[in-house]
């Protein structure tokens, strides 16, 4: 009698703690669905009226919800809370009748569980938008089905009370000296260029002029990352080279240099994203809780869009370029930009001469094989990929996956005696007389000869770079009306229509019917067909 009195009495028990453990359970799946709508009606309010604004750059806040979202599906796969979760949980946990707990512990997980996945979802709804792809705008998580967004709702901030207990104790991130190598490291094992490589140490040197390395990088915070905008938006440009800056630290140099021109938006940006791409790499691997000044903008304003970055040559330009001594006779080798007697045809004859009618950047006319140069259905063409001959030493460097393509040599090329020049030249790279920078790109030296060349002979402007070619190629194929499709796959540019990524494109033949239509009104290239080349190929 007395065992089934006990047992009536536990049967009671714990019914009764059931019951309590559904009402604890629901109190706080409530109050993290309301959470959630605080953080909808946020991401809306984002993207319906900060993200169109100019200012904002969109594909930035992409990036950062992107490493952000895989940073916090890993924490909620292995139950892995940082301090700013276990904050906000203890707060929302507190405000709720302790009546209703059966266990605080478990409380607070369920909590810190619901309020990852509140992070997860509104982070992947955001992100949909900014995607502009609304099919994936639908609340997928169960846990928040019928919560809708409410524009005008004032989103109160959640303020944990002086009681509430301290987070738990967080290990201590390495310095930011030591990740900062680290960081370079994983890079180089990348195969990333090492001009790319470059930029990012010109870029941690500035950010050590105002921010402590010996620091533990958890104690990176946002007037850190502002110190850094500030210096970069104030600092000369190219400030290592002018006599008045090239010798100061980047402080100094600001001083000094203070009525000197600042650099453009474009450097500004991606002298600032070098080092958020550090940040989001010490957030991703959970060095950094969430990254500082995410939402900080550059001091100079965006250009407007629309604004060129480069323009073509126009025709004076291009008979100045053709009248050079490179295609009339110069001094010598170094002396390339004054009138002499040698005419050769050299890397630096040809290069100008392929970028006018072959439409390539320089690094990809530079780095050209002789097993580049190939002939298929009687039409003779460049073969533009990564890899070189079996016997090369590196891999070719090309800005994109589209980069990879075959391009007609079109007909003035060869009437200046291309062929010949390429039979004559040994394994390897056509051009050897065009070295490598130090930067690991052909295109860097050569950048400096063409600026040196421009200067000198009054053909360079700020927006008339070598670029500028590829800007006369494509003008040229749309005044022929050549189609789009077929100036995209003779330029080697992307199309992000699913339909272009099927096939193999238009045929050599077709190719070489419309690249031929190319023209130039008024330029003439006869007079530097008399050149002769080093048969040896010593110096091209």
């Amino acid at each position: 009698m007395r065992c089934r009195t006990i047992s009536n009495h536990v049967d009671l028990v714990v019914t009764e703690a059931r019951r309590m453990a559904q009402g604890q359970d629901a109190a706080i799946d409530q109050a993290i669905r309301d959470y959630f709508r605080e953080a909808l009606d946020w991401g809306q309010e984002f993207a319906d009226i900060f993200a169109p604004e100019a200012e904002v750059d969109v594909e930035d806040c992409i990036a950062t919800l992107e490493t952000r979202l895989a940073l916090l599906r890993r924490r909620l796969a292995v139950r892995d809370f940082p301090s700013d979760i276990q904050s906000e949980a203890t707060a929302l946990v507190e405000a709720i009748p302790q009546s209703t707990f059966t266990s605080r512990y478990q409380a607070l997980q369920r909590a810190q569980t619901g309020l990852l996945r509140a992070k997860i979802e509104a982070d992947r709804l955001l992100l949909a938008k900014l995607h502009g792809d609304y099919a994936q705008t639908q609340i997928a998580d169960p846990l928040f089905a019928g919560v809708t967004s409410s524009p005008d709702a004032v989103i109160p901030a959640i303020v944990p009370p002086a009681s509430m207990p301290a987070p738990l104790a967080v290990a201590p991130a390495p310095p930011l000296r030591e990740l900062a190598i680290k960081y370079e490291q994983a890079l180089a094992t990348q195969n990333i260029k090492e001009k790319t490589l470059g930029d990012l140490r010109l870029t941690f040197d500035l950010a050590r002029a105002v921010i402590d390395f010996d620091k533990p990088a958890s104690l990176l915070d946002t007037a850190d990352m502002k110190a850094l905008r500030d210096l970069i938006g104030q600092i000369p440009a190219h400030y290592q080279k002018k006599p008045e800056t090239r010798d100061l630290d980047p402080v100094a140099a600001i001083k000094a240099g203070h009525d000197l021109p600042k650099m453009g938006y474009e450097t500004q940006k991606k002298r600032f994203d070098f080092f958020k791409r550090f940040v989001a790499w010490m957030v991703a691997e959970e060095y950094l809780p969430k990254a500082p000044g995410a939402d900080l903008k550059l001091l100079v304003k965006k250009p407007p869009k629309g604004k060129p970055k480069r323009l073509p040559y126009d025709t004076d330009q291009l008979k100045l370029i053709f009248k050079t001594p490179i295609y009339t006779g110069r001094r010598s080798l170094k002396h390339s930009g004054v009138p002499g007697d040698l005419r050769l045809k050299d890397g630096r004859y040809w290069v100008p001469v392929i970028a006018l009618y072959a439409g390539m950047r320089s690094g990809e006319i530079i780095q050209l094989l002789k097993s580049d140069i190939r002939t298929e259905d009687g039409v003779t063409y460049f073969d533009i990929s990564k890899w070189e001959d079996e016997e090369a030493e590196e891999i070719k460097n090309l800005k994109t996956g589209s980069s990879y393509r075959r391009v007609p040599i079109h007909s003035a090329i060869l009437a200046l005696g291309f062929l010949d020049y390429v039979a004559s030249r040994g394994k390897g790279r056509i051009f050897p007389d065009l070295k490598l920078g130090s930067d690991g790109t052909y295109s860097q030296p050569w950048s400096k000869f063409w600026y040196n060349l421009g200067n000198a002979w009054g053909f360079r402007t700020p927006l008339h770079v070598f670029h500028s070619f590829r800007h006369n190629f494509v003008d040229a194929l749309h005044d022929a009306n050549v189609t789009d499709a077929i100036a995209m796959q003779l330029c080697g540019h992307a199309d992000d229509a699913a339909h272009w990524g099927y096939g193999k494109g238009a045929s050599l033949g077709r190719l070489k019917e419309e690249i031929e239509k190319v023209q130039y009104s008024g330029l003439d290239l006869s007079h530097a067909t008399g050149f002769g080349w080093d048969k040896g190929g010593e110096h091209g």
